[in-house]
């Protein structure tokens, strides 16, 4: 894991373009004065050389380098430097046969060298910014793991004091109803636990995927970057030598021996000398292992009983239909990395026959988005995988329901809980088969038993929960938490069901008809005319995820128009509030009778709600509002 000391290698490359510039910019002025200020100047330099000299090659090692080490890797032939060397030296002899070509140095040499610098730094940040990406989200996936192991101890806590109460009802009618509020948070502390050993299983593949395939892919590309920084760099060279060639004849035996050390010069060589003196040995980082609750002993192993097989079911059938579309988007990308590769090598051996800067930053963007689809795609692999290991690949899309986002202006009972779902957001789902109804949060505890016939339902119900821990059942028992959490916002919303009959995993393309500028690590920065991927359409918030550039983050859906069939629509939420409430503390809001609340979240907590009133977010008892008439 060195990216940052390679990136500062490559960056002391590109900044050698600019030096070599302001030779050639001094050199034209001085040309006009005196040949003897020439052969000062090539001193010049050649004292600065040989006190950076090294460094240039092997980086910031150089300093503890040993004489011998030193004096070898700085006369290693095939080197740019060595190459650099040459061109010092020649220039000092021909010195006086220099008044002719001034012209030619500031108008050709001197502007390709500022645009080969200005490309080269621009590519190399790319790669920093990525690099700072990958880092990101494996960091993200690791404070999920860490979000899941809280809520699993806070399931834990509740469950415990759910039993407790049961243990102290007064009479059987409070015994039955303590009951089932403790097989209620039995199996939400179970399906949580799940969660957390699934988040654990994510976080070792991704950190295997990290630091086994995306940095040793991430410094491939600095490599090569600095490779064809020096490839752009002969060129540069060679055309230099070609001016002073044309302008006098008479230094061409000077010129031809610059000549020859140029074309000695091997990219791969400054790679590799850099390799020799830098490479550094590393330990891999230990693998994530399940902590069971501080208060209750635990075992790493996953929960299966009837409700968790249901959840875990559901969960295997969301992460399979991805599988397919994930493969064969990122099999399209590898066949136009083989043709960029293709196209790549001819135009690196006949620069006649196209850009080849920009075949190669098309290249570079194309694995950067396959670095991202196979994030994606080992992250469903590893769910699947897990799971199928758990309860046995018994998951049937013949039986799976097929559920849509579904609005209810009328009350209508939820066909897992009985409990009513209404309102005009998407606050539920139904079954496109069968017309099962269910709320968002039961949708993952439904039994896989659609009819697949309109009207003729199977209602399902939590029928029984267990406990890992055989020997001290209530030892595993939390806190069941006001409501699920999402553990992976970037595959949960590729996964999302969209409301045109998308298949899940699928992408769509959209161009940008506005700028628009990240407030926030979330959100990504787009141009008017960019051509973005959507991997998430717009699910009534206004925004839509998207793919560009290597990085993904929301946009706002108005600012993309979509190239495809497909068109998002928004709706808004709203609720009368029916009681006055003043609020007890800054995260509640104060309404009063025949206040308009737009509702952005129904599931904050038992019995609480959250919206906006005028301009204000905040949470307010549910009982206190109504249907807006």
């Amino acid at each position: 894991d060195q990216v940052t000391s390679i990136s500062q290698f490559v960056q002391n490359g590109i900044l050698f373009l600019n030096e070599f510039r302001d030779f050639v910019k001094e050199r034209a002025q001085i040309e006009k004065e005196y040949a003897s200020k020439i052969e000062a100047l090539a001193k010049k330099y050649s004292t600065k050389k040989d006190k950076k000299a090294v460094s240039m090659s092997v980086g910031d090692v150089a300093n503890t380098l040993s004489e011998k080490d030193f004096n070898d890797a700085k006369s290693d032939p095939g080197t740019f430097l060595n190459a650099w060397t040459a061109i010092l030296e020649e220039t000092e002899n021909v010195a006086k046969e220099r008044f002719k070509f001034s012209e030619s140095l500031s108008t050709v040499i001197m502007e390709r060298v500022k645009t080969v610098a200005i490309k080269k730094e621009e590519t190399r940040k790319k790669h920093i910014m990525f690099a700072q990406k990958l880092k990101s989200d494996r960091d993200k996936i690791f404070n999920e793991m860490q979000k899941a192991k809280e809520h699993y101890y806070e399931c834990c806590v509740e469950a415990q004091s759910s039993k407790q109460k049961q243990e102290r009802a007064p009479d059987e009618r409070i015994l039955d109803k303590l009951r089932k509020q403790t097989l209620d948070d039995v199996v939400e502390m179970n399906n949580s636990k799940n969660m957390y050993i699934l988040s654990i299983i994510r976080a070792n593949e991704h950190k295997k995927k990290y630091y086994y395939e995306d940095l040793p892919a991430l410094i491939d590309l600095l490599q090569e970057l600095n490779e064809s920084r020096i490839y752009a760099m002969k060129q540069i060279w060679n055309e230099y030598m070609d001016l002073e060639l044309n302008v006098l004849r008479d230094s061409k035996t000077h010129l031809d021996l610059a000549c020859q050390t140029i074309k000695k010069t091997d990219a791969r060589t400054d790679s590799q000398l850099f390799i020799k003196y830098n490479e550094k040995s590393w330990k891999d980082p230990p693998d994530f292992v399940f902590m069971s609750s501080p208060t209750f002993t635990d075992t790493g192993e996953f929960v299966s009983d009837e409700n968790t097989h249901v959840f875990l079911n559901n969960q295997l059938s969301k992460s399979g239909r991805k599988l397919p579309n994930l493969i064969l988007t990122i099999e399209e990308k590898r066949k136009q990395i083989i043709g960029l590769k293709s196209l790549k090598e001819a135009y690196e051996n006949n620069p006649k026959l196209g850009d080849f800067d920009a075949v190669t930053d098309n290249l570079h963007e194309a694995i950067r988005e396959v670095t991202i689809l196979e994030t994606l795609r080992k992250t469903c692999q590893t769910e699947v995988d897990s799971i199928i290991q758990v309860i046995g690949d018994s998951e049937t899309d013949g039986q799976s329901h097929n559920f849509k986002n579904a609005a209810f202006t009328i009350p209508t009972t939820c066909d897992l809980c009985q409990n009513t779902i209404w309102g005009i957001a998407k606050q539920g789902f139904t079954c496109k088969d069968c017309g099962y109804n269910c709320h968002a949060k039961c949708e993952m505890k439904v039994p896989p038993n659609c009819t697949k016939r309109k009207g003729e339902l199977k209602r399902g119900t939590i029928t029984s929960g267990t406990f890992s821990n055989i020997v001290s059942p209530w030892g595993t028992l939390s806190g069941a938490g006001a409501h699920n959490r999402v553990m992976d916002k970037t595959i949960s919303n590729l996964s999302s069901s969209s409301t045109n009959d998308k298949e899940e995993g699928e992408t769509w393309i959209a161009t940008v008809l506005y700028d628009y500028t990240a407030d926030s690590n979330d959100e990504l920065s787009v141009t008017t005319g960019d051509v973005i991927t959507v991997i998430e359409p717009d699910d009534g918030t206004g925004w839509v995820k998207a793919l560009h550039n290597g990085q993904d983050g929301l946009v706002p859906a108005s600012y993309i128009e979509y190239q495809a069939e497909y068109q998002t629509s928004d709706s808004s939420d709203y609720v009368k509030v029916l009681y006055d409430y003043v609020a007890q503390s800054p995260e509640e809001i104060s309404i009063k009778e025949g206040d308009v609340i737009l509702v952005t979240n129904r599931d904050v907590d038992e019995g609480w709600w959250e919206g906006t009133l005028n301009g204000v977010t905040g949470q307010f008892p549910a009982s206190y509002v109504g249907p807006l008439e």
